[in-house]
C-alpha cells in the first residue's frame, strides 16, 4: 500500500513539474524587445549596459524611419 501511494505521489509530482520546466526553458530561449533608440551607437550602449539584466546576447535591428528619425530596436535574449 505504501508503495502504491509513493508511486502515485511521484506521478503527480512529475505531472506538475514537467509542464513547469518546459515553460521555463521555452521562455528562456525567446528574444524580446527591450527598447527603441534613434542611433545604432545608442542602442549598442544600452545593450552593453543591460547585459547584467539579460546576459551578453543582444542585437540592434534597424526598423526604418518614422517622423524623420531612424529607429533601432534593442532585442535581448
Amino acid at each position: 500500500m505504501k508503495r502504491r501511494i509513493a508511486l502515485a505521489a511521484a506521478a503527480v509530482a512529475a505531472a506538475i513539474a514537467l509542464p513547469l520546466s518546459s515553460a521555463t526553458a521555452a521562455e528562456a530561449s525567446t528574444w524580446r524587445i527591450a527598447g527603441y533608440y534613434t542611433t545604432a551607437a545608442e542602442c549598442d550602449r544600452a545593450g552593453q549596459a543591460g547585459a547584467v539584466l539579460w546576459g551578453p546576447l543582444y542585437m540592434c535591428k534597424y526598423t526604418g524611419q518614422q517622423n524623420g528619425h531612424d529607429w533601432y530596436e534593442l532585442w535581448v535574449h
